[in-house]
């Protein structure tokens, strides 16, 4: 529990809430093996924390990006601004951006809905910048050419969500997370440094929420009772309701955790959840039956499935071992739990520390083909637990600093993005090299370096996610020059 955290849930050992330590043991192996690089989680019964753990260097003041989980937020905010007199459901959402029209109103367009906006039913097939760039994310929704009409089919549509957010701001003059904190965030200890970025000067309500795991955590406690806070009716409970029950069909959205329907801006989940749901693993698996949260951090951005993975593994432990009621404690499950959840990190490149190859490379330059990417040269150089990776882009010359079992914190080249470096030797002449972006976007870069014989580098580079680092995708060839 954090110092500075206000009105924190309480806390009780696993088995007092029906939950057996050994089975959140093998909640936490099964992830270890499917390989998922994650950052935190925090498991919620009844009301409070009955375990939780941070993978190095995150930690429970961390603030984490949460990507579409905004989306839930920003349903809440349309909530409370019905529940205010603003606006009414059923209002075409174009009738509060009149601004925002700059051709002929297109029919489709302007019957649609604030409710087909909430239900991922609107008139376009995807997030309306993807269909026509435009600097504009309002005007490119109500401009874009519609495909269909509204309130009919799903559709993620990321540009719906923050015409949401818009319309929060503009109808009571705040930011919409202000106008969360006054109406219920403030009330239930919401960190005050949690933030919403912001695109075109509105409040990302489509993917730029930050905050904790703990502010995610009550956050999705409030949903849970449907508004209710310790006896007080923050939310409106009908329109929370509605908003976390089944209101459309998603069976050609996504296969996996994604095909059991929508409500609005949150997902229904197997058996009779919903979910508040962000890329990268982001997640609050909500289960009001049986009364229990799980809330994840992570980045699963290289592996599309990881998900599904992290869905799976708490359907096959937790969930599979769950009791209606408390049940005996195991003192050994629970020494271990707390030791595991203790020394969390978050993963590092699995393989050989050294290769016979390291002293014939070690400080020698390649030039690389001419190739489409940022790399011109590089080189590495070794130390006794960790290497130098030496990249010669077009702005000038950059180290990578990589740990041998272990990542190293740091700064990215260029960028100044946060990152955590590790590699392994995955062959005698191959050398691998993975750095995670762990700052407000989430991502990775990822080398393979490929050392032969007759002195070249093959050199395979990809960067993965919503880092916002580009270039780094490649395939070339290269050799000593010096």
């Amino acid at each position: 529990m954090s110092a500075s955290e206000k009105f924190p849930l309480s806390t009780f050992p696993p088995e007092h809430m029906g939950i057996s330590s050994a089975s959140i043991l093998r909640f936490l192996d099964r992830l270890d093996s499917t390989r998922v690089c994650m950052h935190s989680y925090a498991l919620i019964r009844h009301g409070a924390i009955v375990s939780e753990g941070y993978w190095a260097p995150f930690t429970e003041d961390s603030l984490h990006r949460m990507y579409s989980i905004s989306k839930s937020f920003t349903s809440v905010a349309v909530g409370l601004l019905a529940q205010d007199g603003y606006i009414h459901l059923d209002d075409p959402i174009v009738q509060y951006f009149p601004d925002k029209v700059s051709k002929q109103l297109h029919p489709y367009t302007a019957a649609m809905t604030i409710r087909d906006v909430l239900r991922m039913a609107t008139v376009h097939t995807k997030t309306a910048t993807q269909i026509v760039p435009h600097p504009d994310m309002l005007k490119a929704f109500f401009n874009v050419t519609p495909s269909h009409e509204s309130g009919t089919v799903f559709n993620y549509d990321t540009s719906g969500s923050i015409c949401l957010a818009a319309l929060v701001e503009r109808c009571t003059g705040m930011d919409m997370l202000d106008y969360l904190r006054m109406k219920a965030l403030g009330k239930i200890g919401f960190s005050e440094e949690a933030y919403f970025e912001k695109t075109n000067g509105i409040s990302n309500g489509g993917g730029g929420l930050l905050c904790t795991t703990h502010d995610l955590a009550k956050f999705a406690q409030l949903c849970l009772q449907q508004g209710n806070w310790y006896g007080f009716q923050l939310l409106p409970k009908e329109y929370i309701r509605m908003a976390t029950s089944y209101q459309i069909a998603t069976h050609f959205a996504q296969p996996g955790h994604g095909g059991f329907g929508y409500g609005y801006q949150f997902w229904m989940t197997d058996h009779n959840g919903f979910a508040l749901y962000g890329m990268g693993g982001q997640l609050a698996i909500c289960l009001p039956k049986e009364d229990l949260i799980l809330v994840t951090t992570a980045d699963t951005l290289e592996n599309p499935g990881g998900i599904d993975l992290i869905f799976n593994a708490f359907w096959d432990t937790i969930y599979a071992d769950l009791q209606q009621d408390s049940i005996a404690e195991d003192e050994e499950a629970s020494a271990r739990l707390y030791e595991r959840t203790a020394s969390l990190h978050v993963r590092h490149v699995q393989g050989e520390s050294d290769s016979p190859l390291a002293l014939i490379v070690g400080g020698k330059t390649y030039q690389l083909d001419k190739n489409p990417s940022v790399l011109k040269a590089l080189s590495v150089g070794f130390g006794p637990d960790y290497g130098v990776l030496e990249l010669d882009i077009e702005t000038g010359s950059y180290e990578l600093r990589f740990g041998f079992g272990h990542n190293v914190l740091q700064a990215f080249p260029e960028t100044g993005f946060r990152c955590l470096a590790s590699g392994a030797w995955v062959d005698p002449e191959t050398l691998f090299i993975r750095a995670w972006i762990v700052d407000a976007n989430l991502g990775s870069v990822q080398f393979l370096l490929h050392f032969g014989q007759d002195g070249s580098l093959s050199v395979s580079s990809r960067a993965f996610g919503d880092s916002q680092i580009k270039g780094y995708d490649t395939c070339t060839t290269g050799f000593i020059y010096k």
